[in-house]
């Protein structure tokens, strides 16, 4: 399958054209910190450098720049990253859309892309998690955890820890 087959063609926006990219080998994790907070993006608000290194190692990250007709570069104005066990289940994370863009379909494409990409195998499922973006999701196919057989769980590493566990 072709690659470039896959990457959503360009959008026109009133502030210029958006161009989509995989950058998780060419992304710098310091620019991402800093769109992130720009953004007040809060579940990220306290990710360092280094997170953001261990994160892009075992993900894919998809970007979407307002950039100069036909040149890779400019401002970075979305991003999701994208995870996967490559047979049974991906998720998507981290979908943010810069503000002065939103209502264009730049995440929109984020997401669409993210749902096709090769790299995530012949999975049965893609997951994500949400707290006030709910009503963005269900065009995609998606519905809320409590309708499936299954129920998301989790621990936090300090109770593991108090535990012995860790």
């Amino acid at each position: 399958m072709d690659r470039d087959f896959l990457v959503p063609e360009p959008l026109a926006t009133p502030q210029g054209t958006v161009a989509f990219f995989d950058e998780t080998w060419s992304v710098d994790p310091r620019e991402l910190q800093i769109f992130f907070q720009a953004e007040q993006v809060y579940w990220t608000a306290d990710r360092t450098i280094e997170q953001w290194r261990r994160l892009l190692a075992c993900s894919r990250l998809l970007t979407a720049r307002l950039v100069p007709e036909g040149h890779r570069g400019g401002r970075l104005v979305g991003a999701t990253r994208l995870w996967s066990d490559h047979a049974y289940e991906a998720k998507l994370y981290d979908v943010v859309t810069a503000q002065d863009i939103m209502g264009f379909g730049v995440a929109s494409e984020l997401v669409k892309w993210a749902l096709r990409h090769p790299w995530v195998g012949e999975v049965h499922r893609f997951v994500l998690e949400t707290r006030d973006a709910a009503e963005f999701y269900p065009r995609f196919g998606f519905r809320m955890g409590h309708e499936m057989e299954s129920l998301h769980m989790r621990v936090k590493t300090s109770e593991l820890q108090a535990r012995g566990l860790r």
